[in-house]
């Protein structure tokens, strides 16, 4: 697969071309954090001003951009903070559940100032993404954002329950992709596409486009966690061993190979040296690039659906966009 454009270029390029609603939706967050409980206040401030690529705003205002423009700036930019709002409390959640100690490069919430108050301010930043679209005219959009919330909560449910299950089946693993990460880039390209005025047909098909670039970023971030092609990641690796996830590069070469010595070796995964002879493993029976082409398969799916959109220079960066995730490093 050849790629038009590095990955950098075109989240700069993407960035660029949608920096007034980028600008304004974050406003709209830092007001709701500044007008946040006293006791919450500080650490609600800290995580929306933590850098982030903001990708799911991106997708959502070019596909609003995509049909002559962005109609109405203060709606997009309100259904864009809703979905970036949702998206951090769900980091917030993980992190208590995971016991992650870092986050995008810092000390997550819950490391620094304890499991109560984390909790607290994710509970807090998920009543307010929702408050963002409560007036909002077109009930398709508030709804897209209620589905991804209570998706978002059922996928990390499955994720627990299945947590060290080496007889995980592939569809139990899309299945929590398209919970925890799918759902709410479904909802942002839903909302774009409502936001552009397209009929309902042209709305349910960017929300399949969503579904394909959802599951094709969960693989490539499962493949960055071991440490492969990763850059400034933001977190430790092996993240996703150590806490007995069965995620796509092993599902491969479980199909491929005897179970029980890998199983074995998951189980200590907690020490490098462990970890990283599970890498080399993965890497022998080529698993990793295995799992790079089930990414790329998903994320050309999502770039045919575009071809059923105007023709823009939106719609190319768009195609772009997806094709340049499959370079992404962090």
């Amino acid at each position: 697969m050849i790629f038009s454009s590095k990955y950098h270029n075109v989240i700069k390029e993407a960035k660029n071309l949608v920096q007034p609603a980028l600008d304004l939706s974050a406003k709209m967050m830092r007001d709701v954090a500044e007008n946040s409980p006293q006791k919450l206040r500080k650490h609600f401030i800290q995580t929306i001003e933590r850098p982030g690529k903001r990708l799911r705003s991106i997708l959502l205002f070019l596909l609003a951009s995509s049909n002559g423009g962005i109609k109405d700036l203060e709606r997009a930019a309100k259904a864009a903070a809703s979905v970036e709002m949702l998206h951090l409390a769900s980091l917030i959640h993980d992190d208590v559940i995971d016991m992650s100690e870092f986050r995008r490069g810092q000390n997550s919430l819950h490391s620094s100032f304890g499991n109560k108050i984390a909790v607290l301010v994710g509970d807090y930043m998920l009543a307010q993404s929702l408050i963002f679209v409560l007036e909002e005219d077109d009930r398709r959009i508030p709804q897209s954002l209620a589905n991804a919330a209570s998706s978002l909560v059922a996928g990390e449910i499955l994720e627990i329950d299945l947590s060290g299950n080496i007889d995980i089946s592939y569809e139990d693993y899309i299945q929590i992709v398209e919970g925890k990460t799918a759902s709410l880039l479904i909802s942002c390209a839903k909302s774009g596409a409502i936001l552009a005025g397209y009929d309902e047909k042209i709305v349910e098909e960017c929300g399949n486009l969503g579904l394909h670039f959802g599951i094709a970023f969960q693989i490539i971030d499962d493949i960055l966690d071991y440490g492969i092609d990763a850059k400034n990641l933001g977190k430790k690796n092996f993240k996703d061993l150590q806490n007995g996830l069965i995620t796509l590069p092993l599902l491969l070469y479980f199909q491929k190979n005897p179970k029980d010595e890998m199983a074995n070796l998951i189980k200590n995964a907690s020490d490098p040296k462990t970890a990283n002879l599970i890498v080399k493993k993965l890497k022998k029976a080529n698993c990793f690039e295995e799992a790079k082409s089930v990414a790329y398969s998903h994320l050309l799916k999502a770039a045919k659906i575009l071809e059923k959109l105007p023709p823009s220079h939106i719609n190319t960066l768009l195609k772009d966009f997806f094709e340049a995730m499959a370079e992404r490093k962090n």
